[in-house]
């Protein structure tokens, strides 16, 4: 499919700010990437071949958390608890007794699923060690997204080959490790300049263990041994535990995943008001479909039902321009020289019409994909042949 050099929109969301700008006319090179935005462009919309008179661009979406592993396991996680679920012997290894082609056929559905609902790019915990890593390479293979794999060593002697095949590391939790182990990973890493993330403080059960066997919680072995750059969950901590963490690491947050395991909500409003840059991930696909814009509508409403009115442009940061500058990504905001990775959502579709706030109609009316008018990667028509 041919790049898309020019595209009218009536509204767009730009620049870092999200700013709702109308009549915007953006230019885009042959390399895939915006090159000019022109704001209330006096050219006939009926010049533009590419031209929305009715509607929202905004950046694709960027899921910061997920386990595309297990989606040959749907819907067979629900009423077992989190260590029966996901532990070390938990269902979702179960993924490994399946064949592989129906491993990567799956894991494949998954991907297609995120490109649909207008995900560009997505950060993917991956099991397995470097069979893992070839299984989901296989999976994504020619599909229009970025796909960053954060790998997990078998054992702990194939760091170095899992490192080599991956964009960085993600470990269920620092505690399957020693002290030692844990700086050898830090050395690892660090010299590799490459991203490492871990969840913490998913359950009270993780932290008690990690204080009976290191004498400090998850949290603190992670910032002390291992000094990721992302950490996921921390359901279970207060702020007390949160004031320790310092304004340099990207917090990512799964709310879904951790109401269908009955781990309560996790503590967000601590960190709207922080320099930490924060992220939504929809964690397994064995357990939540992987829709980022649907995991942000359940967090917005959950917030509100807590009393807490989170500005819709905040919101939408969460899922674009949040993780955009804390992984350092050319995608999920739209400005010069970034990826033309865009969407246009159709805001007179029976569902958004009459709306009179586009971007509350993005959040909480449109259904994506039924309401994409166009879904651009790197400037090119993501099709329904593609897949």
């Amino acid at each position: 499919m041919a790049i898309i050099h020019q595209i009218f929109s009536k509204f767009a969301l730009i620049g870092d700010d999200l700013r709702l700008k109308q009549n915007v006319l953006i230019d885009i090179n042959k390399q895939g990437r915006i090159l000019n935005i022109n704001y209330n462009s006096s050219k006939d919309e009926n010049d533009v071949k590419f031209s929305f008179p009715h509607h929202l661009l905004l950046p694709k979406f960027i899921n910061s958390h997920t386990h595309l592993g297990d989606t040959v396991l749907k819907d067979q996680a629900f009423g077992l608890s989190l260590n029966e679920a996901v532990g070390i012997g938990g269902r979702k290894y179960q993924a490994n007794k399946h064949e592989r082609i129906h491993r990567i056929t799956a894991m494949r559905s998954a991907i297609i699923e995120m490109i649909e609902s207008g995900t560009s790019a997505c950060y993917d915990f991956r099991e397995g060690g470097l069979n893992g890593i070839i299984e989901l390479q296989e999976a994504a293979n020619d599909l229009p997204i970025d796909l960053h794999i954060l790998g997990r060593q078998n054992t702990k002697i194939d760091l170095d080959d899992v490192l080599s095949q991956c964009d960085g590391l993600g470990l269920p939790t620092p505690l399957f490790f020693s002290p030692h182990e844990l700086n050898m990973i830090q050395q690892q890493t660090s010299s590799r300049n490459t991203l490492v993330a871990t969840h913490v403080g998913e359950e009270p059960q993780v932290i008690q263990e990690s204080l009976n066997q290191f004498g400090l919680s998850d949290l603190q072995v992670a910032l002390k041994y291992l000094n990721p750059n992302i950490l996921i969950h921390l359901t279970a901590y207060d702020e007390n535990d949160l004031i320790k963490i310092p304004s340099s690491k990207f917090i990512v947050f799964c709310p879904r995943s951790n109401a269908y395991f009955g781990l309560g909500f996790p503590p967000i409003n601590y960190f709207l008001n922080k320099k930490n840059l924060i992220g939504l991930g929809t964690d397994n696909v064995m357990t939540i479909a992987p829709n980022i814009l649907e995991e942000l509508r359940w967090l917005v409403l959950r917030l509100k039902e807590q009393g807490i009115s989170i500005d819709p442009v905040q919101a939408l940061k969460l899922i674009t321009i949040n993780p955009s500058k804390a992984l350092k990504m050319k995608t999920g905001c739209i400005k010069e020289e970034f990826w033309a990775d865009l969407l246009i959502i159709n805001l007179q579709s029976c569902r958004t019409a009459y709306g009179k706030d586009p971007i509350m109609s993005l959040l909480f009316r449109c259904l994506l994909p039924e309401d994409i008018s166009l879904n651009l990667f790197h400037g090119e028509i993501v099709s329904n042949e593609l897949f």
